[in-house]
């Protein structure tokens, strides 16, 4: 592992570096002393290569700027949009201007000065006391980069080359080499890996099943980054993070408050306490995509009359526990201020199962619609407690079966002890340090660059929206079909006077405004009826295209094109929806998206239609499904096929189907637990 101390990389930004000799030679002898000290030293000598590498490049220890202290304006506007890109991404990172002896400092601008670690008149020191001062202050980034548990596992890792007599049996890898298929493995995955899973024995790092150390350092910070009172770190995904809070609050006959579309987890739950669920429907809309919870549905006197409708003997009894999922998995995002007010009058422990959504606290355009909101020092006592588990490794950049438990305590507070013998039942005694480092890395990510790098994921699925948008309103002037995406069709400003097509809506509106993306109540597009005004909104990083063949109140059209048909052919191309229903494909849009990768997606979108429109045969376009029954699929065409599937989906109408059994709760009999008792017993 390469020595953080003395392994560092500088850039040097001089856009007029051969206009002046003596300047540009002053330079050159900075980098060459730089590259002695074992530095790696980029020179640019134009933004507009200086953009794209402060924009990609996150691994820059310092940058050094050449101004013009005699006050060029245009230069110092271009240093300080440079500098607005580095400091959203590196907050902390060293900035050095540089300027030779013929001006004066404060003829540079403020806001560049503002975002300036240190002034240097470069023709005036040596360059070894100026490269000292910046090995000094990289040095000083440096320490303070890595994250508590990031830095104790590196530390760890750099100074005991230990001979261990304890679990894992590889030690440090070394048991993988043994064998050839276990070299393989480790050559895979190199050595750090292996040499940084170790067992609950190194004390010097802390623990994560009693919080203590480097642990319990990162979950305290990853508390007040993310805004609730105390934080653990879940190495078994946000499904032993659900079951870990339930298990902390519910016991045998308490009633449990349940989202109709909770994740399998909630249910595990209620095997697991024993407690009654009441179940708040959810609506759905002709294309399988489920919305929120109404909040009719949330009212004590709605609450009150589910609770004494049940046949499971709950009459009278006060819900102990509430549980919502939010956003959905297909991208709605509720007010959680009013879901906060509405069943906090009914139960005093609400839980936001937001797996899919740990980005939103640090966006405004997800004010109000997630759990921890604001600073948590102001939250009021007489509130709800409420929990929030993120998966941290869905939509923010840390390993699998990384996830974090937040928790702001109001009235009936669940101590941290408590809910750590929970806790303790769903970790496992001998966690991969690499899952947990990487929870603490992600963390940090937000805190360092969470607003810089949330908004690019809006600005990326805004685009390729709007891209979507604009090709399937040029081809419906022509008469002729295209994939259309779910979101409004048109948007207003904020004063509501003046309204676009989505398609021509200015990118400002729609990157950094959430009337653009609210449900507004009677708006056909979205299907969902009995909304209520601000209650929820759609997500833009949760994109859904929809193909042709039903329209938003559930008719069907002359003709469709079934969304698994073209799923196919974008597995095919190697493009993996995260999922599709009859006529939806659904596209997460992450922190690790890229323009290269959505306008790929819209390329074999234009390409299936291509092939679609001339009925391209089946044996060329998807071989392996022509390959399982030669004789069926040999002589189809794509649209052929197409029209097939089509016409089983207008006949047997398996969407609607799904909706019917999802509009009426299933009659109760039995607990989830007497149930599995059952099945457990072969009863």
């Amino acid at each position: 592992m390469k020595d953080l101390k003395t392994q560092y990389i500088v850039m040097i930004l001089d856009d007029k570096i051969g206009n002046s000799r003596v300047f540009g030679g002053a330079i050159s002898k900075l980098a060459q002393e730089l590259r002695q000290h074992q530095s790696q030293v980029n020179v640019l000598t134009s933004y507009s290569e200086a953009f794209p590498v402060l924009g990609n490049e996150m691994n820059i220890d310092a940058v050094l700027l050449a101004v013009d202290p005699d006050g060029d304006a245009l230069l110092n506007k271009q240093s300080d949009a440079l500098l607005e890109v580095l400091k959203n991404r590196q907050r902390n990172v060293p900035v050095f201007l540089l300027a030779d002896r013929s001006g004066s400092a404060g003829e540079t601008s403020l806001e560049l000065m503002e975002k300036a670690d240190e002034y240097i008149w470069i023709l005036e020191d040596s360059p070894e006391f100026i490269a000292g001062r910046i090995r000094s202050a990289v040095c000083r980034y440096r320490s303070r980069l890595l994250p508590p548990l990031m830095q104790a596992v590196w530390d760890y890792n750099e100074e005991f080359h230990e001979y261990s007599w304890a679990a894992p049996g590889h030690q440090g890898g070394r048991g993988f080499t043994k064998s050839p298929a276990g070299r393989k493995f480790y050559d895979f995955y190199d050595e750090n890996l292996f040499r940084t899973d170790t067992g609950i024995e190194r004390s010097s790092l802390g623990s994560l099943l009693d919080h203590t150390g480097a642990f319990a350092e990162s979950e305290r910070q990853a508390a007040e980054i993310f805004g609730a009172h105390y934080s653990f770190s879940g190495i078994v995904g946000s499904s032993g993070s659900n079951r870990t809070i339930m298990q902390s609050v519910l016991s045998p006959g308490d009633v449990a408050l349940c989202d109709r579309n909770s994740h399998k987890s909630i249910e595990q739950g209620l095997i697991l306490t024993g407690a009654v669920p009441v179940y708040m429907p959810v609506t759905r809309n002709a294309y399988g995509i489920i919305g929120p919870v109404l909040p009719q549905n949330m009212t004590p006197q709605s609450i009150t009359q589910s609770i004494a409708r049940s046949p499971l003997g709950i009459a009278g009894k006060k819900p102990a526990y509430a549980v919502l999922t939010n956003c959905t998995y297909d991208g709605l995002c509720y007010r959680s201020d009013k879901v906060e007010q509405l069943l906090g009058q009914s139960c005093s422990r609400l839980h936001f199962d937001e797996a899919w959504y740990a980005y939103a606290r640090f966006n405004p355009m997800y004010r109000n619609c997630h759990a921890m909101r604001g600073d948590a020092r102001d939250y009021p006592q007489n509130a709800p407690t409420v929990f929030a588990t993120h998966s941290t490794h869905k939509l923010l950049a840390a390993l699998s079966q990384s996830s974090y438990i937040h928790v702001r305590n109001g009235r009936e507070p669940v101590p941290a002890e408590r809910l750590n013998l929970a806790y303790m039942m769903h970790t496992t005694t001998s966690p991969l340090y690499a899952i947990c480092v990487s929870n603490d890395i992600s963390a940090r990510m937000m805190a360092e660059a969470g607003p810089a790098l949330t908004q690019e994921v809006i600005d990326e699925a805004v685009d390729f929206r709007r891209s979507l948008a604009r090709i399937c309103r040029d081809y419906a002037r022509k008469n002729s079909w295209f994939f259309q995406v779910w979101n409004a069709p048109r948007v207003k400003d904020v004063s509501g006077r003046k309204s676009w097509d989505f398609a021509d809506a200015p990118a400002e509106l729609l990157t950094h405004q959430q009337d653009s993306w609210r449900l507004v109540p009677g708006e056909s597009w979205h299907g969902f009826a009995g909304l209520e005004h601000d209650w929820a909104m759609l997500d833009p990083v949760k994109v859904s295209i929809l193909t042709p063949g039903i329209t938003p109140q559930g008719e069907f059209t002359g003709n469709g094109i079934p969304a698994e048909l073209v799923a196919a052919y974008l597995y095919r191309e190697g493009i993996i929806p995260t999922r599709s229903t009859d006529f939806q494909l659904m596209f997460l849009f992450s922190i690790g998206i890229t323009k290269g990768k959505w306008m790929t997606l819209l390329d074999l979108l234009l390409e299936f239609k291509e092939l679609y429109d001339r009925n391209a045969p089946v044996i060329q376009v998807l071989p392996d499904l022509a390959a399982r029954d030669i004789r069926r699929y040999g002589h189809l065409g794509l649209k052929e096929l197409g029209d097939m599937m089509y016409d089983y989906i207008k006949t047997n109408q398996p969407t609607a189907k799904l909706s019917a059994a999802f509009d009426r709760l299933p009659e109760q009999i039995i607990t989830p637990r007497d149930a599995y008792m059952h099945l457990v017993r072969e009863q």
